[in-house]
């Protein structure tokens, strides 16, 4: 297979583009952004397109559309015309946007559509004619840069493709394919552990639920049996209950009939009484025999009086009183006292308040600052040395003599020498003389006179020597010597003026300072002594300041602790307040009783332990009255409460016809009268009970109509004991027959009676829905026939496909040659012959390569370049072994040789033009040298250069979609 053309119709940035291949090797070029990479994809989907399936699209498919869609319009479709080796042409075309218009047409025959032979997933897709699909295609013959060692990222995609094209050449039956049917039909018919819904694990829960079913039957039978036997004795004790009641209602009968027979004596008995009828009444005497009930219990009642002792409660306040009136005049006292001493506080104050007008006696930071910056000044100035401007030529004068003396140098002659050296020897005398002088007289200036004496003996030696051998060579060896000479003083001239005017700035910056510090102007008045002078007096001074305010400090603490961190306003203000306040206490004070406390100066602690004192015995005394206050009250009261009584009882004496003077004797009187009375009414109270008894046990019926009714009792009775027999009479009389008991019993009775009933209709309704043993025994024998049927076929899939992975890894061995070999053809000479040898594991797609030495290295630990080449190589190996009989799969190819040097891409590039000799070769790049290696050795109709126009529009120009 070869591609004659690709149109892209709306792919990326391509719009109605199309790009004509040769069938050897292709080499198309275009700088960054010309659109290489839209190409390379458009290739690759014109002859394969895109999956049409239900459900969300994959990972790698999003990335696809995300980055190859059109930039705008609707549609997206490209084309592709192949030549296969059977000589059809076909026109494939893909609607990739709605992947539904996708067709592959004979391009020379009219009519002739081929789109169901190449089928996969949905949509036609051009590898199929390879024996490959989509996918394998990608990651064997499409390859770009960045992809070439990702054919390890996913080997398994490759696994089913390789066995097929080993096993079978190319058919479409694998082993792998078996595998996958038997482990699909082993997962639907079989299923795992794991599988909760399929029939491994289903029937052995279908034998567990049917095995449980049946013990579930078992049990239900023997608990209906149980539960029968205990309906049974339900209805026994029911009819036990039953009897209870009525032989408790016999019992009652019985109890009934017997009493009635008992109030029926009673009412004869009473009638007997009574033979006159209903008997007469009491006069009236209620009222009276009340009140005389009344008065003798107020009497018996009244409180005994007794005389209370100890101090009144008048008396009490008196003694409260005056420990008040004590302890207000000891206040007063004590504040006059302290009104007093805070008054000669204030006097003391004001006294030593006079000493201070500007304030505390203290010398400020900015004070003891100023006087050490002045004895720092002083000190100074006393350190310094005495200064005297150096003595002799100066500098400008010594460096006019060097200047003339080499001009003179330079442009005189030997003439010009002798007419000259009668002055120069004057000259060079009297320096020599001068240097000599001031070396002896000015000992600060010896360095300099020894330096110029040395200088003038020289030049006057020179000079003479001069005259007496004019020689040129000598003459110059002197001129020399004299200008050293002369450059030397030079040199120390200047230091000395450098550090005379050192001496001088540190002088001046020394008296600005001391003028500073003096607060002088610097003008007329401020020559350094006059400075010094007055800042020694300033000095002077203000030690005997500091010493002063030194002595004041004793007064000004005394002052302080008077005012005790307070203004002496604020001290005036409180002697003030304490004076008016111990003003008003000697006003309420009791003036006799202030002498006493003044006379003893009654200090604030005594007051404080006469306060303490005073409360405990106020507290003491105010109890006590309060007590006091209480008694006299309950006192008043009794008596009060004793003549009442008193007044009541002759009252109440008189209403009887008694009277006298004794309140006892008048008490005994109504007591004897009460007696009687009460005799009296005792006696026809119990006439009065006995008839209304009668009445109660008559009601409206007569003595004979009574016992006519108790003979009808009796007989009922009679009936109800003959009935329930006479043991069950006996245990009822034994418990105590009362209607609670009846209604008790009759309530158990009842509510057994309910649950026997109720127990009844659970028994058979559960007899009813009884499940039955031989129905769940044969249900069990089924489930666990069908469980070992799907044990028996679990066993024979294991087996069968143990034995096809065992054919698998025979195939895989068998492969691995085959890729090896034909790696082998170009690692040679694409690694420079580096390496000669090549191993590959087919499962993982791992690769080994052999160097001269004969050790074996890992592919992908090689430099990425010599990793991508052997890799790209076992890309072409896969796709030549997996394409089907009788076609060569195409190679599409981005940037591959980008991350070699010149060498092993000019290597690369001649294998890949060498490949092209059998099989198409598509190579997309933007290097300029792999465009001039197409110049030179691409030449037409096999092979062909493609260059591309200009960059297109950048990413962030693409329309909105």
């Amino acid at each position: 297979m070869r591609f004659e053309s690709v149109v892209a119709y709306a792919f990326g940035p391509l719009r109605d583009e199309s790009l004509e291949f040769a069938p050897g090797m292709n080499v198309v070029y275009g700088p960054n952004e010309a659109g290489k990479s839209s190409w390379h994809a458009a290739v690759y989907a014109g002859l394969c397109g895109m999956r049409r399936r239900r459900g969300m699209p994959r990972r790698d498919e999003k990335v696809f559309a995300e980055r190859h869609r059109p930039w705008g319009g609707d549609g997206w479709e490209v084309g592709a015309v192949i030549a296969l080796e059977d000589g059809r042409r076909v026109e494939l075309r893909h609607d990739l946007a709605g992947r539904v218009d996708s067709s592959a047409r004979d391009a020379s025959v009219a009519g002739r559509d081929y789109s169901s032979e190449i089928i996969h997933e949905g949509a036609p897709d051009g590898s199929r004619w390879l024996g490959l699909n989509r996918r394998s295609f990608l990651h064997t013959a499409c390859v770009r840069q960045a992809d070439i060692l990702r054919v390890r990222d996913d080997p398994l995609s490759l696994q089913e493709d390789m066995q097929r094209a080993a096993a079978t050449a190319g058919a479409d039956a694998t082993a792998a394919a078996a595998l996958q049917r038997l482990d699909d039909y082993l997962r639907d018919r079989v299923g795992s552990t794991r599988a909760p819904t399929k029939p491994l694990v289903r029937t052995e829960r279908e034998t567990d639920d049917a095995r449980a079913a049946l013990e579930t039957a078992q049990e239900a039978h023997r608990d209906y049996l149980r539960r029968r036997v205990q309906v049974e004795d339900q209805e026994q004790a029911a009819r036990e209950a039953e009897l209870r009641v009525e032989a408790m209602h016999a019992a009652l009968a019985d109890a009934e009939a017997n009493a009635l027979a008992e109030r029926l004596g009673d009412a004869r008995a009473l009638d007997e009484q009574f033979p006159e009828g209903v008997p007469h009444p009491l006069p009236d005497g209620g009222v009276l025999h009340r009140r005389v009930i009344e008065t003798l219990t107020t009497w018996s009642n009244r409180p005994v009086l007794q005389e209370l002792a100890g101090p009144s409660a008048q008396e009490l306040a008196e003694r409260i009183n005056r420990a008040h009136r004590g302890l207000l005049a000891a206040r007063a006292a004590v504040a006059e006292a302290g009104a007093l001493d805070i008054e000669r506080r204030v006097a003391r104050a004001h006294e030593l308040g006079a000493l201070f007008p500007a304030g505390a006696p203290r010398t400020s930071a900015a004070e003891e600052a100023h006087a050490s910056q002045v004895r720092d000044a002083l000190n100074a100035w006393e350190s310094l040395p005495s200064l005297r401007e150096p003595d002799g030529p100066d500098v400008e004068q010594l460096e006019f003599s060097l200047a003339d003396f080499d001009k003179k140098r330079r442009g005189g002659g030997a003439a010009s020498g002798a007419r000259r050296s009668g002055s120069h020897l004057l000259a060079c005398g009297v320096a020599a003389v001068v240097g000599i002088v001031a070396a002896l007289l000015l000992p600060d200036l010896r360095v300099v006179g020894l330096t110029l004496a040395a200088t003038g003996a020289a030049a006057f030696l020179w000079l003479r020597f001069v005259d007496s051998r004019p020689g040129g060579a000598d003459i110059a060896l002197v001129l020399e010597t004299q200008r050293d000479a002369m450059a030397r003083s030079l040199a120390v001239r200047r230091t000395e003026q450098a550090g005379y005017e050192a001496a001088l700035e540190r002088r001046a910056a020394l008296i600005e300072q001391l003028v500073d510090n003096g607060a002088l102007d610097n003008g007329a008045g401020s020559e350094p002594e006059t400075v010094v002078r007055r800042l020694r007096e300033w000095e002077a001074s203000w030690r005997d300041e500091k010493l002063a305010r030194a002595q004041l400090g004793l007064e000004w603490d005394e002052l302080q602790g008077l005012l005790g961190g307070s203004s002496l306003e604020e001290l005036v203000a409180e002697a003030g307040r304490l004076r008016e306040e111990a003003d008003g206490l000697s006003a309420s004070a009791d003036e006799s009783r202030l002498d006493e406390p003044r006379a003893r100066s009654v200090s604030a602690r005594e007051l404080a332990e006469m306060e303490q004192h005073v409360d405990d015995e106020l507290r003491g005394w105010q109890e006590e009255r309060a007590e006091r206050l209480a008694a006299e009250a309950r006192h008043r009261l009794d008596t009060e409460r004793v003549a009442a009584a008193t007044e009541t009882l002759r009252a109440t004496a008189a209403r009887i016809g008694v009277t006298g003077d004794d309140p006892e004797e008048l008490a005994d009187a109504l007591e004897v009268w009460r007696a009687g009375r009460e005799r009296a009414l005792g006696e026809a109270g119990r006439r009065s009970e006995s008839w209304d008894r009668l009445q109660q046990l008559l009601g409206d019926r007569t003595l004979d109509e009574f016992a006519a009714e108790a003979e009808r009792l009796r007989a009922r009775a009679d009936r109800l004991a003959h009935e329930v027999g006479p043991r069950a009479l006996a245990m009822a009389r034994e418990s105590g027959p009362t209607a609670e008991r009846l209604e008790a019993l009759r309530s158990t009775a009842e509510a057994a009676r309910s649950e026997v009933d109720r127990a009844h209709g659970q028994l058979t309704e559960r007899e009813q829905n009884l499940p039955r043993v031989a129905d769940a025994e044969d249900a069990l024998a089924a489930v666990e026939r069908e469980q070992a049927r799907v044990g028996r076929l679990k066993r024979t899939l294991d087996s069968t496909i143990a034995f096809l992975r065992e054919a698998e890894e025979r195939v895989l061995r068998d492969i691995a040659p085959i890729l090896t070999s034909t790696i082998l053809e170009w690692l040679p000479g694409v690694t420079e012959g580096r390496y000669t040898g090549c191993r590959i594991d087919p499962e993982s797609l791992l690769v080994e390569v052999r160097t001269n030495r004969g050790r074996w290295r890992a592919a992908e630990l090689l430099s990425h370049g010599t990793a991508e080449q052997i890799y790209l190589l076992l890309r072409f190996a896969l796709s030549r072994h997996l394409t089907g009989t009788g076609e060569t799969c195409p190679l599409i190819l981005d940037d591959v040789v980008g991350a070699s040097d010149a060498e092993r891409k000019e290597a690369m590039l001649r294998t890949l033009r060498a490949v092209g000799e059998s099989t198409q070769v598509i190579l997309f790049t933007h290097e300029d040298d792999v465009r001039d290696w197409a110049r030179r050795n691409l030449h037409a109709p096999r092979n062909r250069l493609i260059e591309l126009a200009g960059p297109r529009p950048h990413a962030e120009e693409r329309p909105a979609t």
